[in-house]
């Protein structure tokens, strides 16, 4: 065997040992993917979302002292309580001889203590079924409130009633004296006001004229300011402040504008 057919037997050898220990690098390199192998499944990409935001939760009303609710009636109290967002429970009635009927004579818990559920439960006075109501007319609101609640009974806030008679006193009461109504009861009372007088026309009149009209409407003069006037005398009214038929209270004032001296 010739030097060159050893050399061509020499080459292939080494073209055949390189195809196959190379192969599977050389096919990696050109992006093929031997036929036995699956390549494998691209995985879908999850983006999260962010968290929804969370309410935050209500707080619980702080703890507030209990207030002192005795001495007072329960009807009284709940008015009262409520401002606060406190709850008044009436557990039950005893007999209570130097306590006005429907008064708180216990609570719980007592005074001063931290509330932490805003509800106070009370014991009251217990009251009568049928008890006389007294005749209040002509007595002042606070006497005729005083004695009715000492029975027992509920005094409403009052009607106004224009009068002439001293503000404050009680013109009406429902129901009427000597009816018999059980403890509780509200009896309204109508008082006496200051009346709303009309304001007489003014204008047009001399300044002393409009003094006495005023004077007995029950209206008192103002300030008077002069001005000068080329058609009309010393003292005519020209305008007036409230104007002729407003209706003002007892004793107001009303300015005027008159003309001034030549």
């Amino acid at each position: 065997m010739n030097d060159t057919v050893k050399m061509f037997l020499i080459s292939l050898i080494v073209a055949v040992l390189v195809q196959i220990l190379m192969g599977p690098q050389i096919m990696k390199m050109n992006g093929l993917v031997p036929a036995n192998q699956v390549a494998p499944t691209p995985q879908p990409v999850v983006i999260q979302q962010p968290a929804a935001p969370t309410e935050p939760a209500a707080q619980a009303p702080q703890p507030i002292p209990a207030p002192d609710y005795r001495g007072i009636t329960a009807k009284k109290a709940r008015s009262l309580a409520s401002a606060q967002g406190i709850v008044i429970i009436e557990d039950e009635q005893r007999e209570a001889e130097d306590k006005r009927p429907g008064e708180i004579i216990e609570q719980l818990p007592p005074p001063g203590t931290m509330l932490v559920n805003r509800e106070i439960r009370v014991v009251t006075a217990k009251g009568k079924d049928d008890v006389r109501i007294p005749s209040v007319v002509g007595k002042s609101l606070e006497e005729a409130t005083k004695e009715l609640e000492a029975l027992g009974f509920e005094v409403p806030a009052p009607i106004p009633q224009d009068s002439n008679k001293t503000p404050g006193t009680v013109l009406d009461q429902d129901p009427k004296p000597n009816s018999r109504m059980a403890t509780g009861s509200d009896v309204k009372l109508t008082i006496a006001s200051l009346p709303m007088l009309e304001v007489p026309k003014l204008t047009g009149k001399y300044l002393r004229t409009a003094k006495s009209t005023l004077q007995e409407a029950g209206l008192e003069l103002g300030q008077v300011r002069r001005v000068e006037h080329a058609e009309h005398g010393e003292g005519y009214v020209l305008r007036q402040e409230p104007a002729a038929g407003d209706k003002v209270p007892f004793g107001t004032e009303v300015s005027l504008v008159v003309v001034a001296p030549n």
